[in-house]
C-alpha cells in the first residue's frame, strides 16, 4: 500500500517532491519480485488528491519550464502504468485534475460510495487540456 500525504496541509496536492517520491517507489515496486500488486490511498480523511500544486505551476517562468513540468508528470504516470503488477487507486474525497490523472494511470479504480467523493478534471473549465492521462488511455 503506498499512503498519499502532504504533511501539515489540509489537502493532498501534488507537489515537487511527489514526482521524485514516486520514482523512487515505482524502481522500488520494479525490483521487488515478492510485490503482487499495490493499492494507493490517502491518509486524508476526505480528499484523494485534489490536483497540482497551484503555486508549483505558478512559479514556472516560462514556456520551457511548464513544458518540462508537464513531460515529468506525463512520465510518471506511464511509469506507473507500466507496472508489470496490478496498481489500483483507492478513491474517497475529491480526485481531481492530476489526482484523477494518477488514478487513471492506474489498473484500477475503487471508489467510496460518499457525497465527499468527486472525480473530475477542472481544468477544462480555465481552457486547459487535462494531461495525457486524463484523456487517453496508456497502452503498454
Amino acid at each position: 500500500m503506498i499512503t498519499i500525504d502532504a504533511p501539515g496541509e489540509k489537502m493532498n496536492t501534488l507537489k515537487a517532491e511527489f514526482g521524485s517520491q514516486v520514482r523512487g517507489l515505482i524502481r522500488q515496486l520494479r525490483d521487488d519480485k515478492s510485490v503482487r500488486g499495490v493499492v494507493f490511498i490517502s491518509a486524508k480523511a476526505d480528499n484523494f488528491i485534489a490536483g497540482a500544486d497551484i503555486n508549483m505551476i505558478a512559479r514556472c517562468r516560462s514556456a520551457q519550464e511548464a513544458e518540462a513540468l508537464a513531460r515529468q508528470g506525463q512520465q510518471i504516470m506511464a511509469e506507473i502504468h507500466g507496472l508489470p503488477i496490478p496498481v489500483i487507486a483507492a478513491i474517497h474525497g475529491a480526485c481531481l485534475g492530476g489526482g484523477l490523472e494518477l488514478a487513471l494511470a492506474c489498473h484500477g479504480r475503487i471508489c467510496s460510495d460518499d457525497e465527499k467523493t468527486r472525480l473530475g478534471l477542472p481544468e477544462v473549465q480555465l481552457g486547459l487540456l487535462p494531461g495525457p492521462a486524463g484523456r487517453s488511455v496508456y497502452r503498454g
